[in-house]
């Protein structure tokens, strides 16, 4: 018997598998993103207690972005002799905006300056302590927060005022607009000095996506897990991460509607693509304090070493938290800098 040869199917008789393993990834997806939600609703808390970031008092006032919460510690005193040298004014601090925002941030300059003068550090609108709601953020809503709180709380000013990262920009605006509120700025690894920051755009698909209600809390819940934060923070400084920092993320950033704030940074909407015309527009005397950041990039402060009112203090052995890794040296550079106001 003659054994004819088996036939080959034709290629059109080709088992259509890629289609079948295709649905299996679509549904094993399905599956684990359904998993993954079911833990975060039953598993991961939303308003873990929180406890004050720093010493003092925690007080609040109403500004146009509502409740407001801010600290307050230290007393009024002469920074030298009493016959030479006059009261030094208020110090406040403003901590950065990210995903897990607050004043702890601040905390080694401020517990170190409550020593010596009145310190406060502000929270800002959806971080903190203060109001979080469903709203619109924008750079001016935090400019203004920032000069409601100088003219109610402090006064009027003058203040030698800090702050850190993307709240240099706030804090730049609110100096141009209020510039008798303000004796000094001080700027911790400053956003806005970068022609890349000159070409960043916002963007609402990108807002309107991440605030779909389907998976806006889930996905924060994922940005801010533990060792999302740890990763976040291990790329911002050069020493071990603060462990007293890293935990303060995760609690401040597991409170009912701590997305919304986040979200706009998120987006670019809490970028002012101009803030360098402000930067040099500014007359009082700046001190600019950076590292080896990991977020910003500073190619376009050559323009600014002609202006006699800034100041500079590259610490090149750090990175984005400055004040963490080398507190002492910032110290020292912010006293002199004082020293000579």
């Amino acid at each position: 018997m003659k054994l004819l040869p088996r036939s080959r199917p034709r290629e059109d008789q080709q088992p259509q598998l890629t289609p079948v393993v295709g649905m299996t990834g679509v549904f094993a997806l399905i599956g684990l993103g359904l998993a993954w939600a079911a833990y975060m609703r039953r598993y991961v808390l939303h308003d873990i207690p929180m406890t004050a970031a720093l010493s003092g008092e925690l007080r609040t006032f109403t500004s146009g972005a509502g409740r407001v919460a801010y600290y307050a510690a230290g007393n009024t005193r002469r920074v030298g002799p009493v016959q030479t040298q006059p009261v030094a004014p208020p110090l406040l601090f403003i901590h950065s905006v990210n995903a897990a925002a607050s004043s702890y941030e601040v905390k080694p300059l401020y517990e170190r300056y409550k020593h010596d003068r009145r310190v406060y550090a502000l929270e800002l609108p959806g971080f903190g302590f203060s109001e979080r709601q469903a709203r619109a953020y924008t750079p001016q809503l935090y400019r203004d927060t920032i000069n409601d709180f100088v003219a109610h709380e402090l006064k009027g000013g003058p203040v030698d005022a800090v702050a850190l990262s993307s709240s240099s920009e706030f804090l730049a605006l609110a100096a141009i607009q209020k510039p008798a509120q303000y004796r000094t700025l001080t700027f911790i690894s400053p956003t806005g000095m970068s022609r890349r920051d000159m070409r960043r755009r916002d963007s609402d698909t990108l807002l309107r996506t991440v605030l779909n209600p389907a998976w806006r809390r889930m996905l924060f819940d994922t940005l801010t897990s533990r060792p999302g934060i740890r990763f976040f923070l291990s790329q911002v400084q050069a020493k071990p991460v603060d462990r007293g920092l890293m935990h303060y993320c995760y609690v401040a950033s597991h409170q009912p509607d701590a997305e919304y704030a986040p979200y706009y940074f998120i987006a670019g909407k809490l970028f002012t693509p101009s803030i360098f015309m402000a930067y040099q527009g500014l007359a009082h005397p700046v001190l600019m304090i950076y590292g080896q950041s990991a977020m910003a990039r500073y190619d376009m402060i050559d323009a600014l070493h002609a202006r006699q009112n800034w100041q500079f203090a590259e610490f090149r052995q750090c990175r984005d938290l400055v004040h963490f890794d080398d507190r002492d040296g910032v110290i020292s550079r912010m006293d002199r800098f004082y020293a000579h106001v």
